[in-house]
């Protein structure tokens, strides 16, 4: 018999003293809703659209309280979380799930072709665009 039990996985992060977890394991209809969603969006979502996905991704992601803490601090003056930070740790996130884009990124470096768990994404990658290189294909 095939055994096809996943071990948990521990994703963490941190900014400044917080540390933030993430779910050890995302159920599948989640990245289908995300699938979907950057499939409605089309190739060119707005502003909005791309804001709301990036805040979808972290509440899908982000233990609850975590996710509490995180969104607090995104709009704290005295302990910001900055937009930099977030679209760093977005990527992050979703390659630690497994999630990664189909194409290389148009912005390289001339450095060594063997890369470390989490550098290959840039910041100008916008999570529509990981969401939709990385979701299944779905037949309707």
């Amino acid at each position: 018999m095939r055994d096809f039990t996943r071990q948990p996985k521990v994703i963490e992060f941190q900014i400044d003293a917080d540390v933030f977890r993430c779910h050890p394991r995302l159920p599948a209809q989640v990245l289908i809703d995300f699938a979907l969603k950057a499939d409605a969006m089309g190739d060119n979502p707005t502003g909005e659209q791309g804001i709301q996905a990036m805040l979808d991704v972290l509440q899908a992601t982000l233990i609850p309280e975590h996710f509490t803490r995180f969104r607090d601090r995104m709009g704290d003056a005295g302990n910001p979380i900055d937009f930099e930070q977030v679209n760093e740790v977005v990527p992050y996130i979703m390659e630690e799930y497994g999630l990664r884009p189909t194409a290389p990124s148009g912005e390289s470096s001339d450095g060594p072709s063997s890369q470390e768990s989490g550098t290959s994404l840039t910041a100008s990658t916008s999570p529509v665009e990981l969401i939709s290189a990385s979701s299944p294909s779905i037949a309707s």
